[in-house]
């Protein structure tokens, strides 16, 4: 070797770590909205492309609507009650019930009754 001494590369402060990050993390969400904006509006070229955005359409819709709602009353009615809490209690002879609500449980055992944990 000649005598040249070798340089380090110089060390990036945390400010332009950051300011990379930052930069990188818009140009993705960036390129989710363009994506996102031409599966909804370019008119389809193909079935194959029709047939995307169909698939595309209804994801985007499920994902932004919230909870479905059921499509037969079967599951409406195989569905749990989302706010009501099961509890039960043992009355005077030692014996346990179960129960939906807490205005099912009598009145003498309502304060001895404990919510079902699940």
């Amino acid at each position: 070797m000649t005598g040249k001494s070798l340089k380090s590369p110089p060390k990036r402060t945390l400010g332009r770590r950051l300011g990379g990050f930052f930069l990188w993390s818009a140009l993705f969400a960036l390129l989710l909205v363009a994506a996102d904006q031409a599966l909804l509006r370019l008119p389809p070229a193909s079935p194959l492309l029709g047939e995307l955005q169909d698939c595309y359409r209804d994801l985007r819709s499920r994902l932004l609507a919230g909870p479905r709602q059921p499509d037969s009353i079967e599951e409406l009615l195989e569905r749990p009650k989302a706010s009501s809490r099961s509890y039960f209690y043992a009355d005077h002879q030692g014996e346990l019930h179960f129960v939906d609500s807490l205005q099912e449980v009598p009145s003498a055992y309502r304060n001895e009754a404990q919510p079902l944990v699940e």
